[in-house]
């Protein structure tokens, strides 16, 4: 499968920010991110240029630049254990849009503990200068990454304008 041209763009702009300083990184994505959240809020669908990209696409290409160029060690650390917990059940799903759509409501409720992780944790414009949502995002992409294999399955080979 061809890699469609969302995820494309979306790697040659990422790659662009990225040249530069962590905070310049952040202050340069925070605009990104926050809109991907609001197309997806208002239409379902998180896009980038215009175009759709699912949830678990669009984090797992921004985690590809910013982990070798920001923050070569990190892990998940602490949101292994997140409240709410993670559901086992979610790593059974077989189909890829409904594992999806699971890991993205799972992780919803993580980011709307604003009890627990503080009322910036859900907010996309600064989340992102959050050491925990760094954290937590790479978790979901272990997740993510499991499941591929789990399921014999190529990252190219899934459909990123809907996972």
């Amino acid at each position: 499968m061809v890699i469609e041209p969302v995820v494309t763009d979306l790697r040659e702009r990422l790659q662009l920010i990225s040249n530069g300083t962590k905070t310049k990184f952040l202050d340069r994505f925070a605009t990104i991110h926050s809109k991907w959240h609001m197309d997806e809020m208002m239409t379902g669908s998180g896009t980038f240029g215009g175009s759709p990209i699912g949830f678990i696409s669009f984090h797992h290409e921004v985690l590809t630049v910013y982990i070798p160029r920001f923050d070569t060690s990190l892990t998940a650390g602490p949101m292994t254990n997140t409240s709410p917990p993670y559901r086992p059940v979610i790593d059974s799903i077989l189909k890829s849009v409904e594992f999806s759509n699971a890991l993205e409501g799972w992780h919803n409720l993580v980011h709307r503990n604003t009890r627990k992780y503080g009322r910036n944790f859900s907010d996309p414009k600064k989340n992102i200068y959050m050491k925990r949502f760094w954290q937590f995002h790479k978790f979901i992409d272990d997740k993510f990454q499991s499941w591929l294999t789990n399921n014999q399955l190529n990252y190219d080979d899934v459909d990123h304008t809907l996972i």
